[in-house]
């Protein structure tokens, strides 16, 4: 059974007498997110991946290489987590890291020949659950979802001790 959608869902709010948490949109993307999340790491434990992983692997399929620092604001992995589960990787044979000849500080990692294998095998998971999640929503529907979602991380982005359209003065 679906649950029904609040008339609106901004009237009402944590801590007011007609606050009903079933119908607060964050407490529902929240769910939606771990209910992907959990169901992406059953799929991929299947394959021997993990979700760092996957996210890693993602990235260097879009953009590859990658610096360290590009992957860990991207996958929103912490950077120690993130040197873990690189030297993993790169033990797996999945990366190579690679010293940038332009400036010895800056690490770039490149996804190998069996990383980008083990890529598209997520890939396949990955785009089951896709199509499961999305399943009876419009395209329509999807691009006004990730409208919705990016103008909410813009949102959030924004610095709490600066009034909306405002500037600072010069």
């Amino acid at each position: 059974m679906s649950p029904t959608l609040p008339s609106s869902p901004l009237l009402s709010l944590p801590g007011q007498d007609s606050f009903v948490l079933d119908d607060y949109p964050l407490y529902n993307l929240n769910r939606t997110s771990a209910t992907y999340i959990g169901e992406m790491a059953k799929a991929l434990k299947q394959i021997g991946m993990d979700q760092t992983g996957w996210r890693i692997l993602g990235i260097l399929g879009d953009h590859n290489p990658s610096t360290v620092t590009d992957i860990a604001r991207r996958s929103v992995i912490k950077m120690p987590t993130l040197t873990r589960m690189l030297d993993r990787m790169e033990k797996g044979g999945l990366i190579k890291r690679k010293l940038w000849a332009k400036d010895k500080r800056i690490v770039h990692i490149h996804i190998t020949a069996k990383g980008r294998k083990s890529l598209n095998e997520a890939v396949q998971v990955g785009g089951n659950i896709y199509e499961r999640a999305f399943d009876g929503i419009s395209q329509a529907q999807i691009k006004q979802l990730m409208k919705t979602l990016i103008k909410m991380r813009e949102n959030l982005s924004r610095s709490p001790y600066v009034p909306p359209n405002t500037s600072k003065a010069k």
